[in-house]
């Protein structure tokens, strides 16, 4: 039975993965046969695989909280407000980040968003294709300007396709799928409120403009699975609980380190709680 390892992306919320993460390798917890994550879920996912312990929680405190990355001055300028290029690019020359591939426990596939399909797509990650792979899957819209191209098709964030991507999971055959969200559980995304917004930024991009005025639906469909998966599939979870305190665009390390805090808890619970069904 082929097991997989999911994790929602969410910007600075990706700090809850970055704990379930680290007490994973810590615990050398390595038993998926792949792991498939988008935007902050796909750069979590990049230092696990490669077994690079505490890299994602600097990357996120550090120097995902510096004016070079976040800067609404910046974007009223013109410029991006998040720009991902520099904060993968900088992370990656600083912290020597393992490229996915080279010396990969797990196979990592990274999901991007498709603008002329409107369609989430699922790429291996390898060194020739790692680099552009992150900056696309986490190119929010507007956010970064920019629509990273890949082999001449320009895309974003994969979140705005699938920001769980455990239905691609299973279509891979995965019937053992742990899965990390960066929402509390409970959580439900609710209706699009600045359609007029989207219509105006992204009509000329039709198939992109339905699927974001269609993410909220999608995204609570996916709850629904994940709460009544099929009969020949198990998901465990692993979810901030309500006091989980950060947020999209949150820059107080204070805050993040909570949360870095919680998702270490989390997963050292439910690793705990294996251990004493195995024994």
């Amino acid at each position: 039975m082929k097991s997989a390892l999911v994790v929602e992306g969410g910007a600075m919320r990706g700090i809850f993965a970055a704990g379930v993460l680290d007490k994973f390798m810590e615990e050398k917890h390595y038993g998926f046969d792949f792991a498939i994550g988008v935007s902050a879920g796909a750069t979590n996912l990049s230092t696990y695989v490669s077994g690079a312990q505490g890299l994602s929680k600097k990357i996120i405190t550090e120097f995902a909280t510096k004016a070079e990355f976040f800067s609404p001055l910046r974007f009223i300028k013109g410029g991006h407000m998040t720009d991902v290029h520099w904060l993968w690019h900088h992370a990656k020359t600083v912290l020597g980040i393992p490229v996915p591939g080279e010396q990969s426990a797990i196979p990592l596939y990274v999901g991007v968003t498709n603008t002329q399909t409107g369609k989430c797509e699922y790429h291996l990650a390898t060194p020739d294709t790692v680099d552009t792979l992150m900056v696309a899957s986490c190119a929010i819209p507007t956010a970064f300007r920019e629509q990273p191209v890949i082999d001449g098709v320009p895309y974003v964030d994969g979140g705005v396709g699938d920001s769980i991507p455990v239905k691609h999971a299973y279509g891979m055959g995965a019937r053992d799928i742990t899965v990390v969200l960066s929402q509390p559980a409970g959580f439900s995304k609710p209706e699009v409120k600045n359609a007029w917004l989207l219509t105006k930024l992204y009509g000329h991009q039709p198939a992109l403009l339905e699927t974001m005025l269609q993410r909220p639906r999608m995204y609570n469909e996916t709850l629904a699975f994940l709460n009544n998966p099929p009969d020949d599939c198990k998901i465990t979870v692993i979810a901030p609980d309500a006091g989980f305190c950060v947020k999209r665009l949150t820059m107080d390390k204070r805050k993040l380190l909570l949360g870095y805090a919680q998702g270490r808890r989390m997963a050292r619970r439910l690793l705990s709680s294996r251990k004493k069904l195995a024994a």
